[in-house]
């Protein structure tokens, strides 16, 4: 079997980041150049471990990121279908204080109860966020065995369509450890199988409260 390892980054500080606004929308908000810095010091890490590609979803901040990151990798970013952020219906555009309490439930009965049928009204369910997810990790894959890449994504996304595709990513776990701007989740593939290494420097298999 051939392993295939995967670094799925949550894009840098966006100016939506800043101005706490909601949105999945492909233009969106563009990088603050904290956020820039941000993106080029994750790469770093990331020099000594043979990257042969960096993907990244087609909103605006997570391309961005993805530049950065290539620059500093020696290679040209790649655009990635799927791994985009959850599309959060009729609240598009809106401000963290309004779309918190409906958030925090949503996240709630996904990361906490495991109920991947509900979602934000007019928007996905967290189905169909992994099923995405998955499909489009396991695209990179395919096109990459053996080798390791980089897929800049979303953190919701991340902790829906992660939290379902590794065999040892509890949703509980995941919803205890929400990822920052530029955190990297190391997934492998091997034979056929997911398995994370490391969420965000975190190695979930010691994660004792976990009751999985």
């Amino acid at each position: 079997m051939t392993d295939t390892t995967v670094f799925v980054m949550r894009h840098g500080q966006s100016e939506g980041n800043v101005a706490h606004i909601w949105t999945s929308a492909r233009t969106g908000y563009p990088l603050t150049e904290l956020g820039r810095e941000q993106a080029r010091a994750a790469a770093v890490p990331l020099v000594q471990r043979d990257v042969t590609a960096v993907y990244g979803s087609p909103l605006v901040r997570a391309q961005q990121t993805a530049e950065e990151v290539a620059g500093v990798l020696g290679l040209s970013p790649l655009v990635l279908e799927g791994v985009e952020e959850l599309h959060v219906g009729i609240h598009e555009g809106q401000h963290d204080e309004d779309v918190a309490p409906i958030a925090m439930e949503v996240f709630g009965r996904w990361l906490g109860e495991g109920d991947f049928d509900h979602g934000f009204e007019g928007g996905e369910t967290g189905r169909e966020i992994a099923e995405r997810m998955s499909a489009a990790l396991n695209l990179v894959a395919d096109a990459h065995p053996g080798e390791s890449v980089v897929v800049v994504s979303h953190g919701g996304s991340m902790a829906v369509g992660l939290g379902g595709l590794c065999d040892n990513l509890p949703v509980t776990f995941v919803g205890r450890h929400l990822l920052a701007n530029t955190d990297v989740v190391e997934a492998r593939r091997s034979g056929g199988e997911w398995h994370c290494v490391s969420w965000a420097g975190l190695d979930p298999s010691r994660d004792v409260d976990d009751d999985r």
